[in-house]
């Protein structure tokens, strides 16, 4: 993949190959889009630059220099920006307003707290200059109107222009693109190798918890070690699921995640695991929905924050899978006793 996904080191990384670097943070949306911005920056003679995994030095120093309280993937946002602070030549951090749709009429909007993440982090860590790149972003546009978007903002800045903005864009469009069918792909032929008696937990989330280590616990690994089928939602087809019954689902992410329940909600041996943070808005109102849709299905919630420990959500998911073995039994199958995991 196009860009540098390296942990940067002691020393700052302002140039690759000769390319001027760009630092995203490996945090919010740096997990759902970071294809695209890799390739888009790429295409316009830049190269990405990712903030390392999450660990507990970022994790600290995120909550340190918060100025309010906020859910934990944006406290540890804060620490992987200042991860990034002085290392590359320039540093996107981007409001994301919206995000691409299956349907036209749906909102898709991100949550607030993304929504404004670079204000949020630009004033709590002091930041500003021209090596900061904040455009606000409307992944939901036509590519002619993304690109007029973008280069109005950060055109003069990289010294690009229109046209050069929009062919990067459909060449990002398109990897990205690629890489989604390449998990369906991956998600289908895993789907196919279970048995009718095999259960398996689909686990729905935002890309920030389910794809970081440290936020999510080492989930499939916890999963994978008690001998749980399981797969993350990012591996399932789910556009052609209707969510009509939701006329005003007003997030982009609570709009798959819902779709996704209702893929597990038809399927008699699909189990649902939704993955949340303690002071997440938007999901305390979605996981009524999610519930709702469940009906009589077993599923669980695990909440977790920066205090959360290992032992307790492996005590909560050995819990559940007791309640997928008993579902099972009543339902005359049999569960496998080997696990096949897709993390």
């Amino acid at each position: 993949m196009a860009g540098v996904y390296e942990p940067l080191g002691e020393t700052p990384l302002m140039e690759v190959e000769g390319r001027p670097t760009i630092g995203l943070q490996r945090a919010l949306y740096g997990h759902q889009h970071g294809i695209l911005w890799a390739h888009f920056f790429d295409k316009l003679g830049f190269r990405l630059v990712m903030s390392p995994p999450t660990n507990a030095a970022i994790s600290e120093t995120g909550i340190e220099v918060m100025s309010a309280e906020t859910c934990y993937p944006v406290k540890v946002s804060h620490g992987h920006v200042k991860a990034l602070m002085g290392n590359t030549a320039y540093l996107f951090i981007p409001s994301m307003i919206n995000m691409g749709t299956p349907v036209a009429g749906e909102k898709g909007f991100f949550c607030p707290m993304i929504q404004s993440n670079s204000f949020m982090v630009r004033m709590a860590l002091g930041m500003e200059g021209l090596s900061i790149l904040n455009p606000v972003v409307h992944l939901k546009y036509d590519v002619e109107t993304l690109s007029l978007e973008l280069k109005d903002q950060i055109g003069r800045k990289l010294g690009v222009n229109k046209r050069r903005i929009q062919e990067a864009l459909i060449h990002a469009f398109e990897k990205e693109a690629a890489f989604k069918q390449a998990l369906y792909e991956e998600g289908a032929g895993f789907l196919g190798r279970l048995t009718p008696d095999e259960p398996l937990v689909v686990v729905t989330g935002r890309p920030y918890n389910l794809y970081d280590d440290r936020l999510n616990l080492r989930l499939g690994q916890s999963l994978s070690k008690i001998g749980v089928n399981a797969i993350p939602m990012d591996f399932i087809d789910v556009a052609g699921v209707d969510l009509s019954d939701f006329p005003s689902m007003y997030w982009g992410l609570g709009a798959q995640i819902l779709r996704t329940a209702k893929f597990v909600e038809q399927h008699a041996t699909y189990f649902g695991l939704h993955l949340t943070n303690f002071g997440c808005g938007a999901d305390s109102f979605l996981e009524h929905f999610y519930r709702h849709i469940m009906g009589d299905k077993p599923y669980l919630i695990l909440e977790l924050d920066e205090h959360s420990a290992v032992a307790g959500a492996m005590t909560r998911l050995e819990a559940y899978q007791n309640v997928i073995e008993n579902m099972m039994h009543k339902q005359g199958k049999t569960p496998a006793s080997d696990a096949k995991l897709a993390n």
